[in-house]
């Protein structure tokens, strides 16, 4: 692909913050001034624009407030659309979640400044892994006390009690008994080294299992079946007892 400033491109940004989002499209035109930047703030008008005509370049963050997770990023895994992830999080359940789908760049705005973008926009848009250095001791295979200790069912209970849900509400909420939230908060607690329930709040907001806005309180990979319910098979008894 010509890579010159002159070419012309469509570039697709889905961030959470508009001006973010903005900020990062004068940062592409700076690379490529000719480049035709679609701005979205919510995923499924990003996708919806994504599925009418493929562009060659998308650049997402971690955090959208209509998708759940990496949900976002999951129908391009098996595609060569080149995919850029820009955010600021660096938390235990991100990067989990980061091992499941496809990127060609992860770029740590925190670490590196928006007016240092440049490299990993072009180094993407060739299929060329670009790594912020402050990310790569998360990208790392390494033991995890939460992802190596806590099975995915300790995982989404410390999601919904991580809020301060007592084991009444976190019952309701899971479909499952109140004696059995209660069991498995034992366990997290024990296995983490935990002894307050504020130590486990702050655990939970630390490891991106709660994150909290102005505009609610989220569960990163857990959101979608929380939304659902009773109705979502991943919370039946028979998966959380």
């Amino acid at each position: 692909m010509d890579m010159s400033p002159t070419t012309s491109l469509r570039i697709v940004v889905l961030k959470w913050d508009r001006l973010y989002g903005d900020l990062i499209r004068r940062q592409i035109w700076d690379v490529w001034p000719n480049a035709v930047v679609q701005v979205f703030q919510r995923g499924l008008a990003a996708l919806d624009a994504i599925q009418e005509a493929t562009p060659n370049l998308f650049i997402a963050g971690v955090k959208i407030e209509d998708m759940d997770g990496l949900e976002h990023l999951e129908p391009f895994t098996q595609t060569e659309l080149p995919i850029l992830i820009v955010t600021s999080r660096a938390d235990a359940r991100t990067f989990k979640m980061l091992r499941h789908v496809r990127y060609d760049g992860i770029y740590d705005g925190s670490s590196e400044g928006l007016e240092h973008l440049a490299p990993a926009l072009r180094q993407a848009m060739q299929h060329r892994l670009y790594v912020s250095p402050a990310l790569l001791p998360f990208l790392q295979e390494r033991r995890s006390t939460t992802l190596d200790a806590l099975t995915e069912r300790e995982q989404i209970v410390l999601s919904v009690i991580g809020d301060g849900s007592d084991n009444a509400q976190a019952s309701e909420r899971l479909g499952i008994s109140a004696k059995t939230v209660g069991t498995h908060r034992e366990a997290i607690m024990r296995k983490l080294g935990l002894h307050q329930i504020g130590q486990l709040m702050l655990y939970a907001l630390q490891n991106g299992y709660v994150l909290v806005t102005a505009k609610g309180v989220f569960y990163p990979g857990f959101q979608r079946r929380f939304c659902h319910g009773k109705d979502s098979s991943a919370l039946t008894g028979s998966r959380l007892s």
